[in-house]
């Protein structure tokens, strides 16, 4: 089986020190297809030579929602296109819009959003969504400025999985369905097409346990939970999911 982890930071500093035994370790659990996704410099350096190095590893690079505070200046885009052109990332992502952590930016995070849209389009990229508190306005932008990709991290409605999926997005699970309570997560897991799901750690972000650093090897309890919760075997979910990764990027078998 190969299993995927279809949003981690592996770039960032949290595993500077020890980043090739991250990397071995998920890979000694067959971890092998992974989105590593960059809102920085440093993200972007690290994860480019990754790539590099891992056949089944993915380049994406953004401005991220939460990140235009100290400057949403028009330069910001264009650097962002300059980096598009020299690394030619696989993805532009994580872009989106929140307005849980960061309700004051509204008008900010929606004018990049497009046009990082408006960018994936140019250059032909998958997005990777990030929504917080703000699925009615994400789903509208999406409408108005078709693209592929994921809605990573998914927390919301049945109903509002289901648009997202009539636009042609991959829906993707993370830790969330670990926690006790997460009723909704698990309702949507349940119901959506197999052909539309990924899973993901979005780590060193959202750990499941406290204290402990998240990793992409942690991805095996996600499937274990998303296997049970589906009513099928591992070798079907990994087959599944592995399949939606590659289509995602245009190499089905």
């Amino acid at each position: 089986m190969i299993f995927v982890d279809a949003h981690c930071h592996l770039g960032s500093r949290q595993y500077d020190g020890d980043r090739t035994d991250v990397i071995n370790r998920m890979l000694d659990k067959d971890v092998r297809n992974v989105i590593m996704i960059c809102c920085s410099r440093h993200d972007l350096q690290a994860s480019a030579v990754l790539r590099e190095q891992y056949p089944g590893f993915k380049l994406a690079c953004s401005i991220h929602p939460q990140d235009l505070e100290d400057d949403s200046s028009e330069e910001r885009l264009r650097e962002l296109d300059r980096i598009v052109e020299t690394y030619h990332p696989d993805m532009i992502g994580e872009t989106g819009l929140d307005y849980y952590s960061h309700p004051h930016t509204k008008e900010q995070q929606r004018h990049f959003f497009v046009s990082q849209l408006e960018m994936a389009r140019r250059y032909h990229l998958p997005v990777n969504i990030h929504s917080r508190k703000a699925s009615a306005d994400t789903l509208a932008i999406l409408k108005e400025h078709p693209c592929r990709g994921i809605i990573h991290s998914y927390s919301g409605s049945l109903e509002m999985a289901r648009l997202y999926i009539k636009e042609g997005y991959y829906i993707s699970f993370g830790a969330s369905v670990l926690f006790p309570g997460s009723k909704k997560p698990r309702q949507v897991i349940a119901d959506i097409p197999l052909d539309r799901l990924l899973i993901e750690t979005d780590s060193p972000y959202q750990s499941p346990v406290l204290g402990h650093r998240h990793e992409p090897e942690d991805v095996i309890r996600i499937y274990e939970a998303i296997s049970q919760i589906r009513n099928i075997t591992m070798e079907q979910l990994a087959e599944a999911v592995f399949d939606n990764f590659n289509r995602l990027f245009g190499e089905e078998k």
